[in-house]
């Protein structure tokens, strides 16, 4: 078995419910109230945490206007420097955006980028670090966050086993904490026929840890689908109207899917239940009414010796069950059994 992560007050792991990650991503348009209320959206739909991102475009890239730069203008822009200049949270936001979390109950945490900006990061206090799938081959920054020791969750779009073999090296050599892996696929929006969930087994099989799933999709259903396939964490990008004019918002949930995410998960986690067959208290009623056991056919009398014709297995279960038929094979009555009454253990003489 693979041991729980703690994070803060929730415990993530098999058994759990899936550890609900509202990804606010660039979804804040550079607007401090938009993103506040993000947040609040977040809360209120039920959702466990909110993560952000933290970056500025020097973080990134540099800027130039060389060829490799060029990007389809559905990102808002031509050019990977000002799409990231675009999209970047302001540093001025983190705190009071940490602050508005933990007011509403949800744990803040966010995606490093650059290995610089981890001392303004661990003095916000964030108790768990994400490694986006974009940078999981940056050797330099995963040391940096595995050094703080704290959980990581470890996106692995776009990688092969290997890389990610190699990525969870180098966070154990340097001292890691506990490793979340989230399955991923990146594409924005992902087609639903790339999303292959079985890949978490996969990674579970493999690397021996914790596995959820990071869902770049349009919609609740892939979410509650790898929530049920026991996916400990489910991430999704949020907004508050797809249609404004962001890079994220045209594939990040509406409030309304948030909600319902939230509470299919939380549905399916009661549904899923624990390790065992027994009778569920709401089929009690069903077992006794509808299992067929022993009536009378006939008027009978203590000292009778049963035969096959004096009785049949019909419903409710209110005499010697079908299931125990052999008991009343050539076996005297104790008491008289009126004709479709029940003939019960109490009828039958003792062996």
């Amino acid at each position: 078995m693979i041991e729980p992560v703690q994070i803060e007050n929730f415990t993530l792991g098999e058994g759990q419910k899936s550890f609900l990650i509202a990804e606010l991503s660039a979804n804040h348009d550079r607007d401090l109230d938009l993103a506040l209320n993000l947040v609040d959206i977040a809360a209120d739909a039920g959702w466990d945490c909110v993560k952000f991102q933290t970056y500025n475009a020097d973080s990134l890239t540099v800027p130039s206007s060389h060829s490799s730069m060029k990007i389809d203008k559905v990102w808002g822009t031509d050019n990977l420097y000002d799409l990231y200049n675009n999209a970047g949270m302001p540093m001025e936001f983190h705190a009071p955006l940490f602050e508005r979390a933990r007011e509403r109950g949800l744990i803040p945490f966010t995606s490093v980028y650059d290995p610089r900006d981890m001392d303004f990061v661990e003095d916000l206090g964030c108790a768990v670090y994400k490694i986006a799938s974009f940078e999981m081959t940056f050797d330099d920054l995963l040391i940096e966050i595995a050094q703080t020791g704290k959980p990581i969750i470890m996106s692995t779009g776009m990688a092969n086993l290997g890389e990610v073999d190699h990525a969870m090296n180098v966070l154990e050599q340097h001292g890691a904490g506990p490793v979340v892996l989230l399955h991923c696929v990146s594409s924005y929006p992902a087609p639903i026929e790339d999303v292959n969930l079985a890949s978490m087994a996969t990674l579970r099989d493999r690397f021996q840890r914790h596995v959820g799933f990071s869902d770049h999709t349009i919609g609740p259903a892939v979410a509650l689908t790898a929530a049920a396939m026991g996916a400990v964490a489910i991430e999704k990008h949020f907004t508050d109207d797809m249609t404004r004019p962001g890079p994220d918002h045209r594939f990040s949930a509406t409030p309304d899917v948030m909600k319902e995410i939230a509470e299919g998960v939380r549905l399916g986690h009661i549904a899923r239940g624990v390790d065992g067959k027994e009778t569920a208290a709401a089929e009690q009623g069903n077992r006794d009414a509808f299992r067929r056991s022993a009536f009378a056919l006939r008027d009978l009398k203590a000292g009778d010796v049963l035969a096959p014709a004096d009785y049949r297995f019909v419903r409710p279960n209110a005499g010697v069950p079908v299931s125990d038929k052999l008991a009343l094979i050539d076996r005297p009555l104790s008491r008289d059994v009126k004709k479709y009454d029940p003939i019960t253990y109490e009828d039958l003489a003792p062996k």
